[in-house]
């Protein structure tokens, strides 16, 4: 009789076991393996700042689950589980039941507001996708409504913005809006004088998980002061009303937002499930992350408990996807009757980051700033390609790099400069025409019929006279703008400057690119296009007429202009070119964003191309597609 393993919650935790499981079980029709959870995407809890305080769209933290599984061994479920009957191996939503052999929670945790007056009723949390986005609106609102209230405490209000926590999320909230207030306060025409924003710590450190003093100062000393984040330490929240929050020494801070990142705890559901607990409500495991009450069922990621001679698990990502990791490689050792693998906490340190632009790591060696950015940048490009493939990697380049808005990225808004494609029209069907004049001007000259490539590489004299009788290329430019004698224009009696400009030849041009083949293209030249040089001229001429065609009428435009270059680098490192074929190269670059979405037939094909390719089980199973 098969087996099913069901998962709950796509989690990070619950991807990585899913995506183990599939592994260990690709080939095995009798196992059945089901991730289920409330929505239909995992959600990147560790940018949920990015969208809260705007630097990035809702989209750019989740991750489609049937996009991560597609043709994988793993069924995923959307649906709500309210109850749990473990003797009798179910689970139960509103309107179905699931039956398991082996089940793994992990559900995650959530805000745990330790009995504060007023805080679950009053803060808002930053622990899911749909808390980023109530953020989100509500601090927009703030500013909106900011921008016309003419009563100056009331003003104020509503543009004092707390966080409280010093956590990792807390940092990040607070270095976030005050990265945000900037573009916020020039939209809505407010001064951002105006505008005050605390992270408020109830101890005298923040980033306790930082062994570095110096990098925790680096943070409060130096970023907040940039981005006008007032830091309160030894501050402990006891009230949170509508309008305000208290402090233990009496301070009232007037504000309509409070954000909660102070701590979290097992969340609810899993705490009521009658399982052995320990801290904060988390489900206690041994080391296979089996739970200490059923032996059927493990418990991965934050609503985990676990200790060992490393300490107790933190709540962290890698934590998270290694017990994920554990509990399902253990669920494959009993089905198959192997040896268990035991659990081995090993981290490879912390990041975080403070608005854009500013982040400090410990990664085994200690970064803050740009470079410490970039590290993290890294660690996310890692994850999600594990994740979900080149697919995710580029919407994770295109939210953070491409499509970023007001410059909030790490490079400024160099990326996200953008200008429309019709502008590049007239250069794509003039390179599109160049490159089939050339490829029927070889046709004329006899390169179909006989070798017209050299064997060795031209002398450095009379380069350009080489040039022009193997590709053609010179005459086709450089003979266009200079006479054959050196230094005769072209054109004469010009207004002085443009007749300087006319009569000087500018450097390199007429002469070879490289006086010297390198090496390593003199032997493919010397043993394999020379001895083969008709059939190589034929497939040049027939690439230089398909370039040229395709860029004109606007058809597979990235690949064609991509081609191109590739065409001229290896044109140019046979010597047969002067510097008058750079403009080949530089064109293709500037081609390459895609100008025949504009008046070209790519606007008609590839969409329609896209859609097929993307649904085909190759490109479903490889991620190798863009949504």
């Amino acid at each position: 009789m098969g087996k099913k393993i069901v998962i709950l919650g796509g989690s990070y935790a619950g991807v990585k076991a899913g995506k183990t499981l599939h592994k260990q079980f690709k080939d095995n029709d009798d196992v059945e393996i089901t991730l289920i959870d409330k929505n239909h995407f995992h959600t990147l809890m560790t940018e949920l700042h990015e969208v809260a305080a705007f630097r990035t769209e809702p989209d750019s933290i989740k991750i489609d689950l049937f996009k991560i599984f597609a043709e994988r061994k793993v069924n995923v479920v959307v649906d709500k589980i309210n109850n749990i009957n473990f003797k009798e191996q179910k689970l139960y939503s509103n309107e179905t039941e699931y039956d398991y052999d082996y089940l793994i929670l992990a559900t995650g945790n959530e805000s745990n507001f330790f009995g504060v007056e007023g805080a679950e009723e009053n803060a808002f949390t930053l622990w899911a996708y749909e808390d980023a986005i109530k953020i989100r609106k509500h601090v927009e609102e703030m500013f909106l409504k900011a921008s016309y209230e003419k009563d100056e405490d009331e003003r104020k209000k509503m543009l004092t913005f707390a966080v409280c926590g010093g956590g990792f999320t807390g940092v990040e909230m607070a270095g976030e809006l005050g990265d945000a207030k900037k573009s916020l306060c020039r939209k809505y025409g407010i001064d951002e004088k105006e505008v005050t924003i605390y992270n408020i710590e109830a101890l005298d450190r923040i980033l306790n998980m930082l062994e570095s003093d110096a990098q925790v100062n680096k943070v409060a000393d130096k970023y907040y002061k940039k981005l006008g984040v007032e830091l309160l330490k030894n501050s402990p929240i006891v009230k949170v009303d509508k309008d305000s929050i208290t402090l233990k020494d009496d301070t009232v801070i007037p504000t309509y937002t409070l954000i909660w990142t102070a701590g979290i705890k097992n969340c609810d559901f899993c705490s009521g499930l009658g399982l052995e607990t320990g801290r904060g409500g988390r489900i206690l495991v041994d080391e296979h992350m089996k739970t200490n009450s059923f032996d059927n069922v493990y418990a991965a990621g934050d609503n985990t408990y676990y200790e060992d001679e490393d300490g107790v698990l933190p709540q962290i990502v890698e934590a998270a996807e290694q017990s994920g990791h554990t509990a399902a490689l253990n669920i494959a050792a009993e089905i198959k009757d192997t040896e268990k693998h035991k659990h081995k906490q090993n981290y490879h340190g912390f990041m975080v980051s403070v608005g854009s632009r500013y982040a400090v790591a410990d990664t085994g060696f200690k970064t803050s700033g740009w470079f410490a950015m970039l590290i993290k940048h890294f660690v996310n490009f890692y994850y999600q390609f594990l994740v979900s493939g080149v697919r995710q990697l580029w919407n994770y380049w295109m939210h953070e790099f491409f499509h970023v808005k007001n410059n909030r990225s790490f490079v400024g808004g160099h990326f996200a400069k953008r200008s429309p494609n019709f502008w590049l029209v007239p250069l794509r069907m003039w390179l599109g025409f160049m490159w089939l004049v050339e490829g029927v001007k070889k046709i004329d000259e006899g390169w179909l019929a006989e070798q017209k490539m050299y064997a060795s590489t031209p002398a450095t004299d009379g380069a350009a006279e080489a040039t022009a009788a193997a590709t053609g290329a010179a005459d086709a430019t450089a003979a266009a703008t200079w006479a054959a004698e050196e230094g005769e224009a072209v054109v004469s009696n010009l207004p002085g400057f443009a007749q300087w400009i006319t009569d000087h030849k500018p450097s390199g041009y007429g002469e070879a690119l490289f006086e010297e083949v390198p090496g390593f293209m003199q032997w493919i030249i010397d043993n394999i296009v020379a001895p083969n040089a008709v059939p190589f001229q034929t497939g040049m001429v027939l690439m230089e007429i398909a370039i040229g065609l395709a860029l004109i009428v606007g058809l597979f435009t990235f690949l064609s202009s991509v081609v191109s270059v590739g065409l001229v680098i290896g044109i140019s490192l046979t010597g047969m070119s002067d510097a008058t074929i750079l403009w080949f190269f530089f064109g293709g670059i500037a081609l390459i964003a895609g100008s025949g979405s504009t008046f070209g037939l790519d606007y008609y094909v590839l969409p329609r191309l896209k859609e097929w390719w993307k649904n085909t089980k190759f490109a479903r199973k490889s991620y190798l597609y863009f949504d």
